[in-house]
């Protein structure tokens, strides 16, 4: 059996296609800049313009050159026919003879073939052995048919109009000739002043475009720029306002009420940090402090008293997470209070028990008197535990409870 060979590497790729993607497979500086001029609405916009005004300049001007031409061979063809008729009169007032000369008009000559086609007359500057066309109408009828160029100095097809007309001796035909080289030439002018009238008023179209969307998306560029430049340090800026009530107007209103909800978020963020630090630093230093002079001093520790402070300051921080909780909650809209009947006055008798039980200062209830509103209780409860800590911490002696109305409050 004959060895294995590994197969042969695949051809590489194309060497085009590698210089448009880059080294890395991503898109060549080339295509990325055409890519991303492409993705600019000003450019879009100024070549959409010049696009639906192309498109109309060339279906308007194809229009009106075809109408032109076909206005102008409508002319000839009608001269052309005119001139066939008049011979065609004077050959049947004549008794079947034709007239010498022949009549012409401007640009037309004319040629007459009996039925067995011999040319009859024809005027000067064209064939006398030969017909025109093999063409033969039926008699009485006429049509319209195009040739070869007769005379030496064209070069286009002539326009044949002919008229058939019953004689004496048989029938004739008519043969009215007349050159397109004029229609030709001056059709072709036509085009190409139309094409250069095209080209001038694309171009005069991109950059009015280009122009016209500049100066619409300017307020939008001075918004982004000033959106770019704002930090987190510097929420209190706002983006200019173009004093006027259209979508960009509405956008940078829109942007400012953003910014102003976004820079009250942040405050509240940051006054949250500050409140979560500054309520957590007291307990957690009681905390340490005892359990560092126990841990210093252990042979003189009395650790169940320790034990038990702890116990509270940790409670302590448990309420203060709780309630930073909440914060955070209340901040983010996501409460929602109850409303029932609360009796402050027991909230009130509540916390003031719980003060006087830890003896560290002297509690007054003397002055809490009855109370009922409508209110979430929970919540009610803690803003009352918090106002007796706070009390506790920073009076020197006493805390007085007070509860009583004033004006329905």
């Amino acid at each position: 059996m004959a060895d294995w060979e590994p197969p042969p590497p695949e051809d590489p790729e194309d060497p085009e296609e590698l210089e448009e993607l880059g080294d890395s497979g991503q898109p060549g500086p080339v295509v990325g800049a055409l890519t991303e001029l492409l993705g600019s609405v000003r450019v879009r916009t100024a070549l959409a313009a010049a696009a639906a005004v192309a498109l109309t300049l060339v279906l308007a001007g194809g229009g009106l050159v075809w109408a032109v031409h076909r206005s102008l061979i409508d002319g000839l063809v009608t001269t052309a026919g005119d001139t066939a008729s008049e011979v065609a009169g004077l050959v049947s007032a004549g008794d079947g003879q034709v007239p010498q000369p022949l009549p012409t008009r401007p640009g037309v000559v004319v040629q007459v073939v009996d039925a067995g086609g011999h040319v009859v007359a024809a005027s000067d500057g064209i064939a006398r052995h030969r017909p025109v066309s093999a063409d033969r109408p039926a008699p009485g009828t006429s049509s319209v048919i195009a040739t070869r160029p007769l005379v030496p100095s064209d070069d286009s097809d002539l326009t044949v109009a002919r008229t058939v007309r019953s004689t004496g001796g048989g029938t004739l035909t008519i043969y009215a000739i007349t050159s397109v080289q004029g229609v030709e030439k001056s059709t072709h002018l036509l085009a190409v002043l139309m094409a250069g009238v095209v080209v001038i008023l694309v171009v005069v179209a991109g950059a009015a475009g280009w122009v016209l969307a500049g100066r619409a998306l300017q307020p939008v560029e001075a918004i982004r720029a000033e959106v770019a430049d704002i930090t987190a340090r510097h929420l209190h800026r706002r983006v200019p306002e173009p004093g006027r009530r259209d979508e960009i107007g509405k956008l940078a209103v829109t942007m400012n009420e953003t910014l102003a909800r976004l820079e009250t978020a942040t405050d509240r963020q940051r006054q949250f940090v500050s409140d979560a630090s500054h309520e957590l630093r007291s307990p957690l230093a009681a905390i340490l402090a005892q359990v560092e002079v126990a841990r210093v001093h252990p042979e003189s520790a009395d650790w169940p008293p320790v034990a038990d402070a702890v116990a509270v300051e940790g409670g302590r921080l448990s309420r203060i997470v709780d309630d930073l909780l909440l914060m955070a909650r209340s901040d983010e809209g996501q409460l929602t209070p109850r409303r029932e009947l609360v009796d402050v006055d027991e909230l009130v008798l509540s916390e003031g028990r719980r003060l006087r039980a830890q003896r560290r200062v002297a509690v007054d209830l003397s002055a809490v008197g009855a109370g009922r509103v409508v209110g979430d209780a929970d919540q009610l409860s803690r803003v009352v535990r918090n106002l007796a800590d706070n009390a506790e911490r920073h009076a020197r002696s006493t805390v007085r409870f007070a509860v009583h109305r004033q004006d329905g409050w």
